[in-house]
């Protein structure tokens, strides 16, 4: 065997370096740069090895992640942890994250991938090292150098790098511990069984990562599969046996190798970082912003202090064997679960007291007992005879009594009608007996024949006459003429098809008093008797009477005649709430506002004004309002009536609508259309 190393970059430049070698510092020794790294790069090795081999890797305190600002910001607190090579890196302030403007630097293939539409998308927060080179300071060396070559960086600062990754970083031997920690904690110890073999122990934990120790493409999700198999137990023994095992064969393949061995990983590389944290974004692809949703932290490796190890242990030390147990003296004691911390060995044992004998029901010695009664009955001391069954006698007492007999003959029920019997025999029936049945007799009367193929002859002892119906006929009851010769044959009463009647139509009288002629060509002559003389009316013209007739005249706004003008309409809403007026409202042409309202049981009251009415230039003017429920479930059904005369004030009208239940006014909105109108009216001049 040789020694193992690797070239590492520290300081200004590259040298080839072997972490394994250190300065051998001689008297006379001309020391360089190449010494003073080669020494600093052996003191860093150890100090990473023996963080990466003895100690792990993840957060050893702070580093908390939580988002802000409704999930937009990722913020990172002030921490400390060790990465896979065993790297220690600080994050001293806390640091945050716009999700937003993460999201708009990545690439257009990224963006691209995010599609048009809200999406979620899962990203991880991953801690690694970072040495930043810094204080730059002359530095001697050839002639006509560039300016960069003047100074060169005098120090490293240890630095950190917080990003958000699509891919988390590998942790192969974070995952392997806890799945090969949780296979093992489900072997069960047992100390009384003969303990298995070192081999078969050992094949039965290599069996379960056959995966791994013979590797396949691509590797095995799962580091130890299924469960251990029935039948496997543990002892210490075969404990340190699983602990070698894992030691000399298991984490060689699942941890990334920093340091010695082939194919070694130089610290700082991109998988020498580990997981803070795994967010759900919610990302609109389209504006490209984002939010967190979910932030999960149970992967995330952590590191607990030697101290904090000693206090667990401490809280849960070994037990020790007690030297003395509890007897139990006697029968009925309440359970205990007791409060010393030694436990009691594999063999121990309770006294019991002696056993008393029983009384009651069953007396005597327990292991020869005897029963004497049964419910506190007492059992008669006959001797039994075979087939004998225990009965409550005469006296109170069990005893032993024979069973009747199955009889072997049934009597039969050889008619209808016939009285019941309760019998003498003692003997009982069989379970599975059977009484035969007398034939059934033919029906008779109104319905004649077998039951199964019988036909109705009469109703009611009326005949069914034997005529084949036709669709559409009913039975109706005839007298028809008796069969036979002779004028003194007297008919007979029959139920016979028939057809149902034609009802005859009766004609319309004409019409008569303000409307003459037929029904179906009538005319009106009158109104409410007063003549209507309105022959070859105008387009425009109304119907205005004379002193004698009813005749056509002309509209005008301001003449003799009366036209009626639509000057407001709308829809009043009123809204009841436990039986009382809860809020009215009002909608429509012009301008309509509710005054107030109130409500009692059936009735409720609403006061509406309409602003801004077109000006009416007649000098006597009447107005009318016009009200329609607007009623949808009939079981809310309304009335509405105008509950005060409307009164016009300039260019306002006011009017109350009166809406009336026909029961208690159910809870909710009512609805009631209006339409005021205004007519002008002119006295009637004498003819």
């Amino acid at each position: 065997m040789g020694c193992c190393g690797q070239t590492t970059t520290i300081g200004a430049g590259v040298t080839a370096l072997d972490t394994n070698k250190r300065v051998n510092y001689t008297k006379g020794m001309l020391l360089g740069v190449d010494d003073f790294v080669q020494e600093q790069a052996w003191h860093i090795a150890r100090r990473h090895e023996l963080a990466r081999e003895l100690i792990g890797y993840g957060t050893a305190r702070g580093l908390k992640v939580e988002a802000r600002n409704s999930g937009n910001t990722v913020a990172v607190s002030p921490g400390i942890g060790w990465t896979p090579s065993g790297t220690p890196v600080c994050v001293s302030d806390e640091q945050c994250a716009d999700v937003t403007a993460w999201l708009r630097k990545q690439d257009a293939t990224f963006k691209a991938g995010l599609g048009s539409g809200t999406s979620n998308l899962t990203v991880h927060v991953v801690l690694a090292y970072q040495g930043v080179p810094t204080d730059k300071v002359p530095v001697p060396g050839e002639p006509c150098r560039s300016e960069d070559a003047l100074t060169a960086n005098s120090r490293i600062a240890d630095c950190f790098q917080l990003t958000l990754r699509t891919q988390a970083p590998p942790q192969l031997e974070e995952d392997a511990i806890r799945d090969f920690a949780d296979w093992l904690a489900q072997v069960p110890v047992d100390l009384s069984s003969p303990p298995m073999s070192d081999e078969d122990f050992l094949q039965s934990l290599r069996d379960a990562a056959e995966g791994w120790l013979t590797p396949t493409s691509p590797p095995p999700t799962d580091y130890m599969l299924g469960s251990p198999p029935m039948g496997l137990n543990s002892t210490d023994g075969l404990l340190r046996v699983a602990l070698r095992l894992w030691v000399t064969e298991l984490r060689p393949i699942w941890r990334a190798r920093y340091g010695c061995g082939p194919r070694s990983i130089a610290p700082g590389a991109d998988d020498d970082a580990f997981l803070l944290a795994t967010l759900t974004l919610s990302v609109d692809g389209t504006a490209l912003t984002g939010a967190v949703t979910d932030i999960d932290e149970s992967r995330r490796p952590l590191l607990l202090s030697l101290r904090m190890l000693q206090e667990l242990i401490l809280q849960n030390p070994a037990p020790e064997a007690a030297e003395t147990v509890t007897p139990a003296l006697s029968f009925g004691l309440e359970p205990e679960v007791g409060v010393l911390s030694e436990y009691a060995r594999a063999d121990h044992s309770h006294g019991t007291p002696t056993l008393p004998d029983l009384a009651g029901d069953v007396i005597g010695d327990i292991t020869a007992n005897t029963v004497v009664a049964l419910r506190n009955r007492a059992i008669a001391t006959t001797a039994p005879q075979v087939g004998d069954v225990l009965a409550l006698d005469n006296t109170q007492q069990w005893s032993p009594t024979h069973l009747p007999v199955a009889s072997d003959q049934l009597p039969a029920a050889l008619a209808f009608g016939g009285a019941g019997a309760p019998g003498a025999n003692a003997d009982y029936a069989r379970r599975d007996h059977v009484h035969p049945l007398p034939a059934l007799p033919e029906l008779a009367g109104d319905t004649q024949g077998p039951i199964a193929t019988n036909k109705v002859r009469a109703l009611q002892g009326t005949p069914v006459a034997d005529t084949a119906p036709t669709l559409g006929q009913v039975l109706m009851f005839q007298e028809v003429a008796a069969p036979g010769p002779g004028p003194a044959s007297r008919p007979r009463r029959v139920w016979v098809p028939a057809n149902l009647p034609t009802p005859e139509t009766p004609e319309l009288p004409p019409l008569g008093g303000d409307v003459s002629g037929d029904a179906k060509d009538n005319r009106i002559d009158l109104l409410q008797g007063n003549k209507v003389a309105a022959d070859a009316p105008k387009k425009g013209d109304v119907l205005t009477y004379n002193g004698e007739a009813w005749v056509a005249a002309a509209g005008a706004t301001g003449g003799s005649t009366s036209p009626v003008e639509v000057v407001a309409a709308g829809v009043a809403q009123v809204l009841i709430s436990s039986g009382q007026f809860k809020a009215g409202s009002a909608g429509g042409a012009p301008k309509v506002e509710v005054r107030g309202g109130n409500a009692d049981g059936r009735v409720a009251r609403i006061s509406l004004v309409v602003r801004d009415i077109p000006r009416d230039e007649h000098p006597n003017h009447r107005i009318t309002v016009l009200l329609t429920p607007i009623v949808e479930d009939p079981k809310r059904a309304i009335l509405a009536y105008v509950g005060k005369a409307p009164i016009a004030e300039g260019a306002d009208i006011h009017f109350d609508i009166m809406i009336l239940g026909l029961e208690a006014l159910a809870d909710g909105d009512h609805l009631v259309q209006f339409q005021v109108s205004r007519f002008a009216v002119t006295p009637t001049r004498p003819v």
